[in-house]
């Protein structure tokens, strides 16, 4: 009786080894649905299977895997006779190998917990699992093996590769992006994402494993500045995606350039400070002053900025030559061609006037003589316009007289006939809110024939035979004069010879004349002559009797 026992354990344990070393063959029970598993290249898997027995009295007595189109198991999982914790486990080192284990803690689904996930392992399995009464049930997992992308680029126009900026771009630049994504299987699905919202880009397949997305973002604007343009690319949930993010830097014009004051009225010579403000340039703003077009490069010029503001100010004392003129603060971001602002403020600059007198322009100072008509030009520069104009000769107010060849007309002085009465110094005088400033003396010459120093005839009283000196003065100018003399009496009348008289300093002449008789006794006459003519009246000498 002990002998027939043995003998039946023993064919049951050659039946189920027998079993258990079946192969995949198609008299196995059909397989129950089929469950799909991603798994992420050289990460972990797990494949499912389901060994609750149908029977809750039963138990599992051996689970089995194995690969489609294979008949021998490639892993093992063997129970019998032990418990769970002591099973015996064996891997085939030719599939999994030491990467593959039965993981049974998650019952009724257990599952094979494959680490290091390779291309190769992508297939169809089969899971077996024996219990000890219930019958034998199949599994089936369809593992997919994931390769994510290696790599991901982000180029800007020009082709150069980007890694934290692009930029910077002058605001209403074009941007675009180019994201080149290499790798993955299946292929990736490549994504834009501006400050975290997706965009559309422009999809392209450039080779068989290259994905490229190119984002066109036209006439960039300033507050665009410092946005990310994230670019993902992605084929599976089991990771995250690969991505890189890009900032935009940019360079903005200035929003404004003003002149922070602008004084209605400046007093000459007085010192103010005129400051200008830039706004919004990015980089800042470079200011310059400018009078007109050209630099102004009076006074002292200080600067202060900040991120976002930048200002200039100038400290000068304006001159009566700013009155008029418009001085301007000019801004511009030297990053961008044509990006220049400017303010500007008229200087209206209050002064007593600026004076200067000349003779008219048509007029020859050197070769003015008597009886030409003369005229003196006033010219003046005041702010507020003058209100007086005076005239002065020789220190003297010269008055309007009409009659006597002198007219006043606004800034014009107008002498007729002149004679060398009107030589002499001549200032002009003009005068407004701010004072009164006279001209420089200008000097007018009247060339004359000669005249008589005195007007009263000469009485000179001389004995028989004493010789007098007689001495003839004239003015004249020019002052080169030559002279000539005569004698008159009632009974005759006669030049006297040159040998007689001497010159001296051109406008002297001295006669040396000796009575010798009654007749002698009489008048002398002397002229003089230079280059503008010859005396007309004569200078007059009675000789007497002593």
């Amino acid at each position: 009786m002990k002998s027939l026992m043995f003998n039946l354990v023993f064919l049951f344990m050659v039946c189920l080894i027998l079993h258990a070393g079946a192969d995949w063959s198609e008299g196995d029970d059909e397989p129950e649905n089929m469950v799909m598993v991603d798994a992420v290249l050289g990460r972990s898997a797990e494949m499912p299977c389901n060994m609750e027995p149908g029977i809750k009295e039963d138990r599992v007595y051996m689970v089995l895997w194995f690969r489609e189109g294979s008949s021998k198991p490639l892993y093992r999982f063997d129970v019998r006779g032990r418990p769970f914790n002591k099973a015996l486990l064996w891997s085939d080192t030719n599939a999994f190998g030491p990467r593959a284990y039965f993981v049974t803690g998650k019952r009724p689904s257990a599952a094979l917990q494959l680490e290091a996930v390779e291309l190769k392992d992508a297939g169809i399995y089969r899971c077996r699992v024996d219990f000890r009464n219930s019958p034998t049930r199949n599994f089936q997992v369809n593992l997919s093996v994931i390769v994510p992308p290696h790599q991901l680029m982000i180029y800007d126009n020009s082709g150069r590769e980007l890694h934290d900026v692009v930029g910077p771009l002058s605001e209403g630049a074009d941007l675009v992006l180019t994201c080149e994504v290499r790798g993955g299987q299946p292929s990736p699905t490549v994504s834009w994402f501006v400050n975290d919202s997706i965009v559309d880009g422009r999809i392209s397949l450039a080779d068989q494993n290259v994905i490229v997305n190119r984002l066109e973002v036209p006439r960039v604007r300033r507050h665009q500045l410092n946005s990310t343009y994230k670019c993902q690319a992605s084929n599976t949930k089991l990771m995250q995606p690969a991505e890189k993010t890009i900032r935009l830097e940019l360079n903005l014009k200035p929003l404004s350039v003003r002149l922070v004051n602008k004084p209605s009225v400046l007093l000459a010579e007085k010192e103010y400070a005129l400051t200008c403000e830039a706004v919004g340039s990015r980089p800042q703003a470079e200011l310059s002053w400018l009078r007109e077009t050209y630099k102004f490069r009076r006074g002292k010029i200080e600067d202060w900025s900040n991120e976002t503001v930048v200002t200039s100010t100038v400290t000068f004392a304006p001159v009566p030559e700013d009155d008029g003129h418009h001085l301007k603060c000019h801004g511009v971001n030297p990053k961008i061609p044509g990006s220049s602002l400017e303010d500007t403020i008229m200087l209206n600059v209050v002064y007593a006037p600026l004076v200067s007198l000349q003779l008219g322009t048509s007029l020859k100072p050197q070769h003015i003589k008597h009886g030409d008509d003369v005229y003196f030009e006033c010219n003046i520069r005041a702010n507020p316009r003058e209100h007086k104009i005076s005239w002065f000769h020789n220190g003297n107010p010269v008055v309007q007289n009409v009659s006597s060849g002198v007219i006043i007309s606004t800034h014009s002085l107008v002498l007729q006939g002149v004679t060398r009465q009107h030589s002499g110094q001549y200032t002009c005088l003009a005068a407004n809110e701010r004072g009164e400033t006279a001209s420089q003396p200008v000097p007018l010459r009247v060339q004359f024939a000669p005249v008589c120093k005195t007007d009263e005839p000469g009485l000179v009283g001389a004995s028989i035979e004493e010789m007098l000196r007689v001495r003839c003065e004239v003015n004249a100018d020019p002052s080169d004069v030559s002279f000539f003399w005569q004698f008159n009496n009632s009974g005759e009348s006669f030049e006297v010879s040159p040998t007689k008289y001497v010159s001296n300093n051109g406008t002297i002449s001295e006669l040396m004349y000796t009575p010798s008789s009654e007749r002698d006794y009489g008048t002398l006459a002397c002229w003089g002559k230079n280059s503008i003519g010859r005396q007309l009246e004569p200078c007059i000498f009675q000789v007497v009797p002593a």
